[in-house]
């Protein structure tokens, strides 16, 4: 990929696709993380999607050095321990989640710019939820303008959340991290059966094998 009028380093498809996929370990050079997020602003622009929510060049920047400072730090554990998982892998796995959805979504992928609503939605980013809501109506997902509209937003997002969760909980060992990932989201917004596979899973060592559930139809999801 050839370097984009105005940016400061080149964007090769390559190491982007690497870094939003996970692949990559070391934190990225700020000049590629200034260049992809002017990139972004830009797309945004092209395509008429609001901008507010990609956040600004100094925003990014501030996030890069906090990130840079941690990785420098000693190492801690944080709330995934609740899970039996090692922090550091959750809390990975999460992020190459969210950034795969957001590589997906830029694609063009309604189902992925639908997901990236419902989890700003539940996660208080009411400007990043604005944002994917709008993508996923341009790219004419079906459940996007029942989002838009519904009079209860976070319990209609909250039940596709748990929805979600049990999905990946089906697939097997190597989707627990989704799984909790989807189910803390709606249990953390009252979502009574959510909150029962987050206590189960929570009993299982990380990386062993649980009985999937079996799927549940939610009231109010419609």
């Amino acid at each position: 990929m050839s370097r984009a009028p105005g940016v400061p380093k080149e964007l090769p498809g390559s190491t982007v696709s690497d870094i939003l996929n996970g692949k990559r370990e070391r934190l990225p050079d700020w000049r590629l993380v200034a260049s992809f997020v002017m990139v972004c602003h830009r797309h945004a622009q092209l395509t008429g999607l609001p901008t507010d929510a990609l956040g600004s060049v100094e925003q990014w920047q501030a996030r890069w050095r906090a990130a840079r400072n941690e990785q420098t730090g000693p190492h801690s554990t944080g709330s995934y321990d609740l899970f039996r998982t090692p922090a550091d892998e959750a809390e990975r796995r999460t992020t190459r989640t969210v950034a795969r959805l957001v590589r997906l979504a830029g694609d063009g992928d309604s189902e992925s710019a639908h997901r990236l609503a419902i989890i700003h939605l539940l996660t208080g980013d009411s400007a990043a939820a604005r944002y994917w809501i709008h993508a996923a109506m341009r790219q004419r997902h079906s459940d996007a303008e029942a989002l838009s509209g519904h009079p209860r937003p976070i319990e209609f997002a909250a039940n596709l959340s748990f929805t979600y969760g049990q999905a990946y909980e089906q697939e097997g060992p190597a989707k627990l991290d989704i799984a909790r990932f989807y189910y803390r989201l709606a249990a953390d917004h009252g979502h009574p059966s959510a909150a029962e596979r987050l206590r189960a899973l929570r009993t299982v060592p990380f990386g062993k094998r649980l009985p999937a559930p079996v799927a549940e139809q939610q009231p109010g999801s419609g």
